[in-house]
């Protein structure tokens, strides 16, 4: 089994990310707080933890663990995450957070650098899976901890679920998955952690509602902060007019005129070296 993604998926490239990343930030980074403090309850830091955050985007996780822990590594393989990150560190005066824009599939750090390495849902966008949690070990000391979270299927999260749908219906032809991605399904996640040479592996799920007040400010978040979206959008032109009309339409008739409360399921498996 590989764990490569597909070399063409443009999500696995920083051009979609840098485009999204001030509403990206601007949208999600306080909207879903339980999410960040799963990972903390997991995590087993102390005033003296070196961490590292691959895939940090905005700072999400950085910025709540931070006054936790002694040094905070954050980086992204995106510029533009990576300057929403600094901008958030400046506004909370965190002076023991570094961060850097960096490929977590080929880092520059010295082995044994960190006590925890983390990816908070950007270990599962790697074009090679496999490359990223070798170098987490690689950079891990013996002992250390690692965590990432990923997505879980989309039967499962209504809250992506959806936009999808109604996304898949107004444009006919687009691309469908043909099953479960493997880090949808935490049993594989937990599989290449061990393949990767970590022990005491786990894999479990966290299901956490989302609310929104209107279906209109459910599909703005998507349209404005989802990356897929945003490059479907780009591809369309002044075709995306015709199709978000159809797409809110859609999702007016499911949820009807009031508030939305929709399911982020997501996978965290976590593992020593």
């Amino acid at each position: 089994m590989s764990a490569a993604g597909p070399p063409s998926d443009p999500m696995t490239l920083p051009g979609p990310w840098n485009a999204v990343a001030e509403a990206y930030d601007e949208e999600f980074f306080a909207r879903t707080p339980e999410l960040v403090a799963r990972a903390l309850e997991i995590l087993s830091v102390s005033r003296e933890s070196r961490v590292l955050d691959v895939g940090a985007g905005p700072g999400a996780l950085p910025v709540v663990l931070a006054p936790r822990v002694a040094r905070v590594v954050a980086v992204d393989f995106a510029e533009n995450m990576v300057e929403r990150l600094r901008q958030h560190l400046a506004a909370c005066q965190l002076t023991n957070v570094e961060a850097l824009t960096m490929d977590g599939q080929a880092m520059t750090f010295p082995d044994q650098s960190f006590d925890t390495v983390v990816s908070m849902f950007g270990w599962f966008l790697f074009a090679d899976r496999r490359a990223g949690l070798n170098e987490f070990r690689r950079v891990l000391r013996p002992g250390g901890q690692v965590l990432v979270t990923s997505w879980s299927a989309i039967d499962r999260n209504t809250g992506l679920n959806a936009a999808m749908d109604s996304l898949r219906a107004a444009v006919p032809d687009l691309p469908r998955p043909s099953g479960p991605l493997p880090t949808q399904q935490p049993e594989v996640c937990a599989a290449e952690m061990r393949a990767a040479g970590f022990r005491d592996v786990v894999a479990d799920v966290l299901d956490v509602p989302m609310r929104m007040e209107s279906v209109d400010e459910y599909w703005r978040v998507f349209e404005r902060a989802g990356a897929p979206i945003v490059l479907l959008k780009q591809k369309l032109g002044a075709g995306w007019s015709g199709v978000r009309q159809d797409v809110l339409a859609r999702l007016r008739d499911k949820a009807g005129g009031g508030p939305v409360v929709a399911q982020l399921s997501a996978i965290y498996t976590h593992g020593r070296r």
